[in-house]
């Protein structure tokens, strides 16, 4: 079919911004997760606990037998597993940052039986020869996609996928409240997760080489600084943690119990700060180590996205501290 002439416009957006031109495009990082280890063929993922249940699905999709592990404070594994002939170990680089670890400890003793989950770390770049997982909609105002750095020879040719109905949430949000269009985000979500393995779609990747990448990463870091210097006080990670210099998603601000954690949560809420909770599932398995049943009880991962500036890191200081102190 030749290419259209005229008619109405499309959407306006720039083009070669994006950051990973040389990754493979999904749908989804699950997808790309299915499809690695599919096309490796390998028999046990070595995975942590503290991990959103979409990865074990799809690790399950892949057929890998999976072999929980235990972190520590650090978000580190106190004892690195041997891994047998065709295993893999999966880590997640928790909030954008264990970079450093990625880099010194875990891709040295791995090699490519590594794979690195950045989904919590679009900025953090791909280290050579290791498959890198990227979900860059935790990050930018995209409905899908999905990014695998490094992928393997074998991994074949995607079906292509459709995204523009999945837009109505993320465009409604321009026009109203949040509020009005949660329950379209969260059905977009859920039904993202029961989508087949799939190509990024076209109006996904164009949105994604249109931004600039520069300034939403200093933003953030500008954001994350901000909320490091008033409430490194109050958290209970060592403050190695929150020190690096990274794009992070997040602050994660990890308090003493999950009842505290709650009532932060709840009452920033009624203000329309909107908390999320990451992975409640692991704080519901019977199988999770204390340590992870209380990192999802108890981290508020508070928003230092490219949306906000002073004055709204200052409102969430101001907050918090308030809630804190009347908790």
């Amino acid at each position: 079919m030749p290419e259209a002439i005229g008619g109405y416009f499309e959407l306006e957006l720039r083009t070669g911004l994006t950051p990973y031109p040389d990754a493979v495009g999904f749908n989804c990082a699950r997808s790309a997760l299915t499809a690695l280890l599919q096309a490796r063929a390998a028999p046990c993922l070595h995975l942590p606990h503290y991990i959103c249940h979409a990865v074990v699905e799809a690790a399950q999709a892949a057929g890998s037998r999976l072999q929980p592990y235990a972190i520590d404070m650090k978000l580190e594994l106190p004892q690195l597993p041997e891994l047998d002939a065709g295993e893999r170990l999966l880590y997640v680089n928790y909030f954008g940052l264990k970079d450093a670890y990625v880099e010194e400890v875990l891709a040295p003793h791995y090699g490519d039986r590594l794979i690195v989950d950045n989904s919590q770390a679009l900025f953090s770049t791909p280290l050579p020869g290791i498959a890198t997982l990227y979900s860059p909609r935790k990050f930018v105002g995209v409905a899908d996609g999905g990014w695998l750095a490094n992928p393997p020879d074998r991994l074949g040719t995607l079906p292509p996928s459709q995204s523009t109905h999945r837009f109505g949430a993320l465009l409604g949000r321009l026009e109203s409240s949040p509020e009005d269009h949660y329950l379209a985000f969260a059905e977009a979500e859920k039904a993202l997760c029961l989508t087949p393995v799939s190509a990024m779609s076209n109006s996904t990747r164009r949105l994604l080489d249109s931004l600039d990448y520069t300034t939403i990463a200093d933003r953030r870091k500008a954001n994350f600084t901000y909320l490091r210097e008033a409430l490194d006080r109050y958290n209970q990670f060592e403050p190695g943690l929150t020190a690096v210099q990274a794009v992070a998603l997040c602050y994660p601000l990890l308090l003493g119990s999950k009842a505290q954690t709650q009532h932060v949560r709840q009452a920033l809420r009624t203000e329309r700060i909107f908390i999320p909770c990451y992975w409640p599932e692991v704080a519901d398995a019977a199988h999770s180590p204390d340590l992870e049943r209380h990192l999802a009880d108890c981290v508020l991962p508070l928003p230092v996205d490219q949306r906000y500036g002073h004055e709204h890191m200052q409102r969430l200081v101001d907050r918090v501290h308030w809630h804190m102190s009347t908790y």
